[in-house]
Formats: structure tokens, sequence, C-alpha cells
């Protein structure tokens, strides 16, 4: 029910009780006044001029009665106004409570999980396996024109195999190779090279591969070769993997050549 709607209904009914109440004593009034000049002339009173009195005292009460049960019901309905305004003001209240609880408790489980996060991360970091090895010179078959050494082909080239151990778990995330002569200055860091990317006269395999070492181990692997008859060169694989602290203990690196050098 609107609220508006019944004070306007009150209002009216009030109204009406006020204009009952207020015509009941006007007749009230001229009822006594006819009696008092009736009385004053000696006229005896009849049954009809005693009524008039009883009647407007009748009219006065059932006025009465109506704005009493109307102010009643006004009372009540503020009453019941100010009890839902005080228990919308009390759920606010709770709710914004709840709200600030809420707040507190997810500002405590992302500061958990911060305080968490470098022993998870120590856990199921990143971890990096690297291994470097070099090729000598090579030595080309045929016998030497006017005292030249023969200069190797590519097909007469030494190749090694450079394998890195990660745990069997472990999931490779990216391979980096680097490559240069043994006798240069540059720094790993500016010798990065490409797979299948050639470097003067060595060059890495086109793509690693892994192969099962043992039941807690894997290798990743790439193929490296050089056919300068002159200079060596250094290789470098680095590895990098997620993995378990479990799997920590287990050795970082692995060569093995397997191709024959040239006679």
């Amino acid at each position: 029910m609107n609220p508006f709607d019944f004070d306007l209904k009150v209002s009216a009914t009030a109204v009406a009780a006020l204009g009952t109440v207020l015509g009941a004593l006007a007749q009230l009034r001229m009822a006594w006044r006819k009696e008092v000049l009736e009385r004053a002339r000696g006229v005896p009173a009849t049954k009809k001029s005693r009524r008039g009195p009883v009647l407007a005292v009748f009219l006065l009460l059932v006025a009465a009665m109506v704005a009493g049960f109307a102010l009643s019901q006004y009372l009540m309905m503020r009453q019941s106004d100010r009890e839902s305004a005080a228990l919308r003001g009390d759920l606010q209240a709770q709710v914004a409570r709840i709200s600030a609880t809420a707040e507190r408790l997810e500002r405590v489980t992302v500061s958990d999980h911060s305080s968490i996060a470098p022993a998870d991360g120590d856990r199921r970091g990143v971890e990096e396996a690297s291994v470097t090895t070099t090729v000598g010179p090579c030595r080309a078959v045929g016998a030497a024109a006017d005292g030249v050494a023969p200069v190797c082909t590519e097909q007469e080239a030494l190749r090694v195999t450079l394998c890195s151990s990660v745990p069997s778990s472990a999931v490779v995330t990216a391979t980096v190779l680097y490559a240069r002569p043994e006798n240069s200055p540059q720094p790993w860091a500016e010798s990065r090279v490409a797979p299948g990317e050639g470097l003067g006269r060595a060059r890495f395999a086109e793509k690693t591969f892994e192969r099962s070492e043992s039941k807690l181990t894997k290798q990743v692997c790439i193929g490296f070769s050089a056919w300068d008859g002159e200079q060596a060169y250094s290789a470098r694989l680095v590895v990098t993997y997620g993995t378990s602290t479990a799997a920590r203990e287990v050795s970082n690196t692995v060569v093995a050549p397997i191709a024959e050098a040239g006679k």
C-alpha cells in the first residue's frame, strides 16, 4: 500500500469527522438556544424538541469515534514508517559491515597469496641448464698442393651434439644458441645465433630434439658442426624450462660427440 494514498484517506476521514463534529455542535447550540427561548416564553417541551439535543450528541459521538479511529490509524502508519526506516537503516549498516569485512578478507587473501608466491615460484619457477663445447679445426682428406693445406668442405665437418639434462617432467620453454670462434673476444651475450644459421664455417642444426636419459631425466639436444681448417669454434646451448625442486639434484650438462674426425 502506498503511504501517500493512505495519508490522503486518513486526512479525508479526519476532515469528514471534523465537519460532522462542527455540524453536531452547531445543531446542538441551535437546539439549546431554541429550548432556552421556548422556556422563556413558557412553551412546554415536546418530544421533538427533546430529541434534537440527543441526536446532536449522538452525531457528536459518532464523529468523535471516526476521528479517533482515523487518528489512531494515522499514528500507527507513522509509527510503522519510523520502524521501517529504522529497520532499513540497520540493514544498510549490516550490509556496509559485511562489505567492509569482505574487502578486508579479500585484501588478506591477496596478501597471503603474495607471501606464498615466492615459495611457489621457487617450487615451480623457471630453471636454466646450459652446456658448452669446443670443436677443433678440421683436417681435410687429400694431399696438399704447393704446400697449401687442403680446405675442408661441409661434408667433412666435425660434428658434435650438445645435450643438456633436465628432469623428465620438465617443460622446455626456450632454447638459446651461441657460437663464436675459439679465440674471439666477443662476449657470449653478443654471440647468439639462430638454429640453422651459418657462422663463418660453422653451423647449428635446424632444430633441437629430446631423448630419454633415465627414469628421472631427459636430454634436450642440438647438433653443431664446424669445417674450418684454421680455427676452432665454441658452441653453447641454454635450455629454459619449468620444473619442481625435487629434480634439482639432476646433472645439468652432458656432451656427446657423435661424429668421426677427419683423417
